[in-house]
């Protein structure tokens, strides 16, 4: 296929679907060509061709056909892939600050997690002996109220108590 010449850009300019047809065949080739070579993304050289030829179609009637259409075609494609290229840096820019926030966040998250874990340690401490003993083989020997009792032979309702204050002082002092 030869070169656009002056008749098939002034057709193209007129609206001519022909001559655009003619227009956009020839430079398929050469612009994802010179695309790719510079982003290196063949679907992505695919998008800026057709991004282009969407722009070009739309100016049409600006186009002159005396200049050199040539030029116009690849300094609009070179100004695509600029657009494109300030585009992904944003991206890459937006995704390395989301992912800073989310460490940041994780890093706030552990660190309320270890002051609430040491506030729980420090008012369990706070409990009486008794009251804390009751609460441990509860909670972390996952003994029932009944074995409870029996090992330190109390009442069982004494057990609930105990580990009813126990949940109640808790609770206040961790709010």
């Amino acid at each position: 296929m030869e070169q656009p010449d002056k008749s098939l850009l002034e057709d193209f300019r007129m609206g001519d679907n022909k001559a655009f047809e003619k227009i956009y065949q020839y430079y398929r080739v050469p612009v994802i060509r010179f695309s790719i070579s510079i982003i290196k993304d063949e679907q992505e050289a695919e998008n800026i061709y057709h991004e282009v030829f969407m722009k070009i179609l739309k100016k049409r009637k600006n186009i002159k056909p005396e200049l050199n259409f040539n030029s116009y075609v690849f300094t609009s494609v070179k100004n695509e892939i600029f657009d494109y290229l300030k585009a992904m840096n944003r991206n890459n820019s937006l995704k390395e600050r989301f992912w800073e926030k989310l460490q940041h966040m994780q890093n706030d998250c552990d660190q309320v997690k270890e002051d609430n874990l040491n506030k729980l340690e420090t008012v369990i401490k706070s409990l009486s002996p008794k009251r804390r003993q009751i609460l441990e083989m509860n909670y972390f020997e996952k003994k029932s109220y009944n074995e409870i009792a029996d090992i330190l032979m109390i009442s069982k309702n004494t057990v609930k108590n105990q580990l009813v204050k126990a949940k109640f002082i808790i609770r206040k002092e961790m709010e």
